[in-house]
């Protein structure tokens, strides 16, 4: 029964193992399949067969990563791994042999988020730059490697889909050993097209080694040569090595990594590394640099010259010489003066703040890094994260010089932490015409600057310090009728910007800043600015909001002679900006008034619907310093005001976007009254004496000027020679844009002149479709006070005239038709006194003569008409009927004057002495078309 026993539990264990037996590859298939899919992996497919007492195949091992923009694939087909049963159980094997590996790194479409689908771009540039790389040491990390004592690669095909060069697919074969404290084997590198490379490892200790990469063309030089010789010194051993690196004859492997186009006959240079330090004799390989023992001492020169980085720059030469030393807990080193690089870039890096990027020239632009003091740094590596630090100053040039623009930057100090940027600090100067982007913002079709300044960087927080004499200089901004032919920009304080990167919140310190810009054109005028102060202040911005107030101030501002401007002017504008909108408050002084124009604008940002309200005076003006013509220059020659009070209040609103000018004019609704109290002054030869008038015009856009209601107007005297008082009337204007003058539209026109009136009950005079006809009716006029302004001596006379001349207006002046001026019954009495001259020259004149003479001494007439008729050309015919007689001369019967003049204006006027013998002003006064 007991003998029973015992060979049931041997069936039964015999049935285990074989159980496990048949299960074991299927089980370690699947642990192992689930190790590499937590390590990462995806599309892992793995297949063991049943292991033997010596060995095990491995049909199929297939895996991939994805890698930023490329995904890593590995596939092992028929690998072998051979093992004793001893080293097994201590987690070695003897050999592994693969057969037939492949290793494909392929390029993937990205689906992160881009700047153009308008959504988050604040990632990592790392996944999209060109300088993300796969190296080694990204892809021994993730891949499963057992302990060996020999690899065997057969067959290893390596292809990289955006390398560049004959090695972008690259066979491998040969083997690796490795056997307690020494490693050695041979590896062969077959491309396409291309001689094959062999690879020699040789390694006796942790601090003796040999590592050859050469062609295998016959007495090819080394490719890569690294000798690490070691000299015992009791304990520790004295490690002395020397690494070379010829890098044209590298090409085709930096075309592996890096792409670089495919003009491999352009890379040129070498790399050279030596070293000296102190390592421990029992140190393992692996462990080398975390024994506090090691210590390593070395000089470093690299000449490297790349024809391209593709999608980033070409033409590049890098030189590098300087030293370096370490230990366990930190490396050091430093850079002696020199260039450090040279290329023709043609991407700017995400890295640049858009701000600078903007500024920046776009397209193939040059790039010089160097430095004219060493320039040292460290990083500690035992601290967590490791930190590194750098200082010196190392000058980097961007752009032509000559050129249009060029930027430098000069960084002094760089600390990071692990990944993270922490420190900075450093200077940037640019100086040249600024790119088409930004000339755009300020409306100009030219600009140029010259800004320089200093930048720190501590974690999140950025600040920066712009320094004089910083400038901007923009030509001919502007459209419409503002046009500024140049304007310069040039801060006169130091300007302190402060930003927190985390909270997304920056502010400014307080600007100041002249402003130069000698002449600026404004509806055809000239207008020059002596001097102009910008200041800003409370500048600040959130991610979510920004506000800035400030005042912009313009002294001098006077006309260019020949334009109507104030003579000398004073500008003031305080602003107040945010988010929300735009507050502008305008006061204009002049000399001889302070607030001359003072005005309020408002525009909402976020509504585009804008106001404003503007006030000019109230002006005073007197007859000593307080003269229109001691206000504005340009004036007309003879043209002042001097006497009364003058006020315009404006009131303007939009709805229109603020950026498109031409469309916020054209929705521009504007509002002005005007009010003359009591204007006194000059026009030419007239004299205008008591002007009153209320005003109200309305525009709409650049369409229309209109009054909204008839403006009553006064004027208590006209002296020109002649006086007119008391002239009243009411009229409305309405001027379109299309049309190049106005209408106007006169009511109840009325004036008193020699004693009596001239009225008119309106015209509407478009004065773009002239001829216009109008009658003017006189009445009352006062023969006596008509003779009273005539210098002849001893005419007198009494009576009333009544008339109507009708005027017909052209462009060329005035025409008088048909015109008559009759005496009112019954009457009245003309009487001419000689003077002893005129009776000398009567008694030598014939009977008639004398006969006419005497009649005119008390000359009673019944009957006076006279025909009026005027032409363009200043010729006056005068067609004058008088009837009546002397009641001294009782036998002289009734006289009949029929009396025709055909005259010119200002010859009858001194004939009938009804001016001033101002031959001159009479004739401006008449000749000139009305």
């Amino acid at each position: 029964m007991l003998a029973q026993r015992y060979q049931i539990v041997v069936l039964l264990g015999l049935a285990a193992l074989c159980s496990c037996y048949l299960l074991l590859p299927l089980s370690a298939s699947y642990l192992l399949a689930s190790r590499l899919r937590d390590s990462g992996y995806s599309n892992v497919i793995l297949q063991l067969s049943y292991p033997g007492w010596t060995r095990m195949r491995i049909p199929v091992v297939s895996f991939q990563q994805d890698l930023g923009e490329e995904r890593l694939m590995v596939s092992l087909t028929d690998a072998e791994i051979r093992y004793d049963l001893g080293q097994l159980f201590q987690g070695r094997v003897r050999q592994i042999l693969l057969r037939d590996a492949a290793i494909h790194v392929l390029t993937v479409q990205s689906a992160e988020p881009t700047a153009h689908d308008g959504r988050d771009t604040d990632q990592s540039d790392d996944g999209e730059s060109p300088w993300r790389l796969l190296t080694a040491g990204d892809l021994l990390r993730s891949l499963p490697i057992l302990p060996f004592d020999e690899l065997q690669l057969d067959h290893l095909t390596i292809f990289r889909e955006q390398a560049t060069g004959p090695l972008r697919r690259v066979t491998i074969d040969g083997n690796l050993t490795y056997s307690g404290r020494e490693v050695g084997g041979h590896l062969v590198f077959r491309g396409r097209d291309t001689a094959s490379y062999g690879l020699a490892v040789v390694g006796h200790s942790a601090s003796t080694w040999s590592v050859t990469l050469a062609s295998q063309r016959p007495q090819a030089a080394p490719i890569v040569s690294l000798q690490s010789k070691a000299h015992p010194n009791g304990a520790q051993i004295q490690v002395n090595g020397r690494l070379q690196v010829n890098v044209q004859e590298l090409a085709p492997f930096i075309a592996l990594l890096v792409p670089i186009g495919p003009e491999l006959e352009r890379v040129t240079g070498e790399v050279s590394i030596d070293w000296a330090g102190i390592a421990a004799a029992e140190a393992a390989l692996s462990s080398l640099w975390k024994d506090e023992r090691t210590h390593l001492d070395g000089n470093i020169r690299v000449h490297v010259t790349l024809p391209a980085l593709k999608g980033v720059a070409k033409d590049i030469a890098v030189a590098y010489d300087g030293t370096f030393g370490g230990n366990a807990t930190q490396a050091e080193w430093a850079m002696n003066p020199g260039v450090l690089l040279t290329a023709t870039v043609n991407a700017q890096p995400r890295i640049i703040p858009e701000a600078v990027r903007l500024i920046l020239p776009h397209g193939d632009q040059p790039v010089r890094i160097e430095n004219t003091q060493a320039v040292q740094g460290a990083l500690y590596w035992k601290e967590t994260p490791i930190r590194t630090v750098a200082e010196g100053p190392l000058h980097v040039t961007y752009g032509r010089t000559p050129g249009p623009l060029v930027a430098q930057f000069e960084a002094t100090r760089v600390e990071g932490l692990g990944n993270e940027l922490v420190l900075a600090e450093g200077a940037y100067d640019l100086e040249g015409i600024l790119p088409k982007a930004v000339t755009e913002l300020l409306s100009a079709k030219e600009a140029m600057g010259g800004v320089q300044g200093t930048v720190k960087l501590a974690r999140t927080h950025v600040r920066g310090v712009l320094l004089p004499p910083s400038s901007v200089t923009a030509k001919q901004i502007g459209q419409g009728p503002t046009l500024i032919p140049s304007v310069t920009l040039n801060l006169s304080e130091p300007l302190t910007i402060e930003c927190d990167l985390t909270a997304i919140r920056c502010s400014g310190g307080v600007l100041i800043a002249t402003i130069r810009a000698p002449t600026v054109k404004f509806s055809g005028r000239n207008i020059h600015i002596a001097q102009g102060v910008l200041k800003v202040q409370g500048a600040e911005t959130t991610k979510t909001a920004w506000a800035a107030q400030g005042t912009l101030s313009m002294a001098g501002v006077s006309p260019v002679s020949g334009s109507w401007w104030p003579a000398t002017s004073d500008w003031i504008v305080k602003f107040s900006a945010d988010q929300g909108g735009i507050k502008a408050d305008l006061r204009v002084d002049i000399p001889t008034h302070e607030g001359f124009v003072i005005a309020a604008i408002e525009q909402p940002l976020q509504t585009a619907q804008g106001a404003a309200h503007g006030v000019i005076g109230p002006l005073t003006f007197n007859g000593t310093d307080r003269r229109l013509s001691k206000m504005i220059m340009g004036l007309p020659h003879a043209t002042d005001l001097i006497d009364g009070m003058f006020t315009v209040n404006v009131d303007a609103s939009w709805s229109s976007a603020f950026r498109d000018r031409i469309t916020m004019m054209n929705g521009v609704s504007a509002t002005a009254k005007v009010v003359a109290e009591k204007l006194s002054g000059q026009y030419h030869d007239h004299v205008v004496k008591g002007l009153s008038t209320t005003l109200t015009l309305h525009a709409q856009g650049l369409e229309s000027i209109v009054t909204t209601q008839p403006a009553p107007i006064f004027v208590a005297a006209v002296q020109s020679g002649v006086d007119v008082t008391n002239l009243a009337a009411s009229y409305q204007i309405q001027w379109r844009a299309a049309d190049d003058l106005p209408v106007v539209e006169v009511r109840d026109f009325q004036c008193e002149v020699f004693g009596g009136t001239v009225s008119n009950p309106g015209p509407v005079v478009d004065l773009a479709k002239l001829p216009l006809t109008t009658t003017f009716s006189l009445r009352n006029l006062d023969l006596a006070k008509i003779l009273s302004v005539e210098q002849q001596k001893g005419l007198q006379g009494t009576g009333t005239l009544n008339g109507t001349l009708p005027v017909t207006m052209t462009s060329d002046g005035i025409i008088v038709k048909d015109g008559v001026i009759e005496a009112q019954p019954p009457g009245g009495i003309i009487r001419y006194a000689s003077t002893s001259d005129s009776s000398k020259i009567l008694s030598d004149s014939d009977r008639q003569l004398q006969l006419v003479a005497q009649a005119l001494n008390n000359f009673q007439y019944s009957l006076l008409r006279v025909g009026v008729k005027y032409g363009e050309t200043g010729i006056l015919d005068l067609n004058a009927r008088l009837e009546g007689r002397n009641p001294d001369l009782q036998n002289t019967p009734p006289i009949h004057f029929n009396l025709t003049v055909q005259e010119h204006i200002p010859t009858l006027l001194k004939s009938l002495r009804l001016v001033e013998d101002i031959q001159g002003a009479i004739e401006r006064k008449y000749r000139r078309p009305l």
